[in-house]
């Protein structure tokens, strides 16, 4: 019977890894080393458990485990603990229920009838937990778990030490049953913070994972609108050139030379203009001034983009969102308030060494230095290394924002 038991925990074992990791090994290989471990562990256990053989059971777990399946050691370690813990509690539960409540007496013959049913009802016992752990990891994505999940472990390990450095379990069971329990339910309790720590990890992953999807599909609408925004200007805009060609036919017809020569001018400032203002690196900056294009265009705004680095790591897509459309918005709504006809809006990034420098330059009469910086700090909730923020002869703003790269 106790070679049964031993192929049976070999076996659920296996069937707990084998749902998440991958076999080294061919079919053959596979089945060869799991006949090896299961021979010598009916080799050392043949004469019946012990606290002391329960730590080479435990050791064995952790060869077999490892050497016969692929996969990141916290993985492995979730399989084994768990498993080898509540297979340690199912004997226990089991051998104080049978000794107390049905009162048959377990002894270490393994011929006996409290022996057989202990070890038939802790196996049926430890099958159901392997399928309910099996069916609860399948929620968990065990790939994603951060590094600190092992800290989870850290009580499921310490009950193990304790049951394995115990008295005798036969011995304990007679002088002092109640401790016996007590420790087996510490121990099941431990399992249940365990499986509920990892779910709570499991949770706080997949609404960050939620989160960057959502922010995925923004993006991807965005970009949809921004390509709506260039389908309605393009349309806009041949409209108008097609009536400007026709106005400077009739004018090279009528041989108006400096009035055709005035309209393909002011058609060629036009169209440089609002190439600039539309067309950058970065789809979300293009997102936002094409936005504003009506007012900037409306309000004779020369707006000029630079992006020759646009991939700001550490600044999720709502947070380059808001920044630009406030940056945007500061600039715009400060040009519209300068007497000059020169209104300049000029956005640049760089990359240079491990920074990242984003520059906005604007038309400006005064500065608000305390509430802009209070704004971007909002905004950036400090993802920044440096602001600057001056004013230039009371003629123009410069708003400079380091970045560093992630490493």
């Amino acid at each position: 019977m106790i070679i049964i038991s031993n192929v049976i925990a070999f076996l659920l074992i296996s069937y707990i890894a084998n749902s998440f990791l991958s076999s080294k090994y061919s079919k053959n290989k596979y089945l060869a080393i799991l006949f090896i471990f299961i021979t010598l562990e009916s080799f050392i256990n043949h004469t019946g458990a012990s606290p002391f053989k329960g730590i080479f059971l435990l050791i064995m777990y952790f060869l077999y485990v490892f050497i016969q399946f692929e996969g990141k050691p916290i993985q492995k370690i979730m399989i084994i603990v768990p498993f080898f813990l509540i297979q340690v509690i199912s004997e226990i539960l089991v051998a104080f229920c049978l000794n107390n409540i049905l009162f048959i007496e377990i002894t270490r013959n393994a011929f006996s009838h409290g022996f057989l049913l202990g070890t038939i009802f802790s196996n049926t016992i430890l099958a159901i937990f392997v399928f309910f752990y099996v069916r609860i990891l399948k929620l968990i994505q065990a790939d994603n778990l951060p590094k600190y999940t092992w800290l989870a472990l850290i009580l499921p390990i310490i009950s193990i030490i304790f049951l394995l450095d115990s008295d005798d379990y036969f011995d304990l069971l007679n002088i002092s049953p109640h401790v016996l329990l007590t420790t087996a339910g510490l121990a099941v309790s431990n399992i249940i913070l365990f499986i509920i720590f990892i779910s709570a990890i499991n949770s706080t992953n997949m609404k960050h994972k939620l989160q960057i999807a959502e922010q995925k599909e923004e993006l991807i609408n965005s970009k949809l609108d921004l390509l709506s925004q260039h389908y309605d200007y393009n349309f806009k805009f041949l409209h108008n050139l097609l009536h400007t060609c026709s106005q400077l036919n009739s004018l090279f017809n009528d041989s108006n030379y400096i009035e055709a020569t005035n309209v393909l001018n002011k058609l060629s400032d036009t169209a440089f203009k609002e190439f600039n203002a539309i067309y950058s690196n970065s789809y979300i900056l293009n997102y936002v001034i094409n936005n504003n294009l009506t007012k900037i265009i409306d309000y004779n705004i020369d707006i000029k983009t630079v992006i020759k680095y646009s991939d700001f790591k550490n600044l999720d897509y709502y947070t380059q969102l808001n920044l630009f459309e406030y940056l945007i918005n500061l600039s715009i709504d400060s040009c519209l308030q300068v007497a000059t006809s020169d209104k300049i809006i000029i956005i640049k990034s760089v990359k240079t060494a491990n920074k990242i420098i984003l520059k906005l330059f604007y038309s400006a009469s005064s500065i608000d230095k305390y509430n802009i910086e209070k704004n971007i700090n909002e905004i950036l909730f400090n993802k920044y290394n440096s602001l600057s923020i001056r004013n230039i002869d009371n003629l123009f703003i410069s708003i400079l924002i380091t970045f560093d790269i992630p490493s």
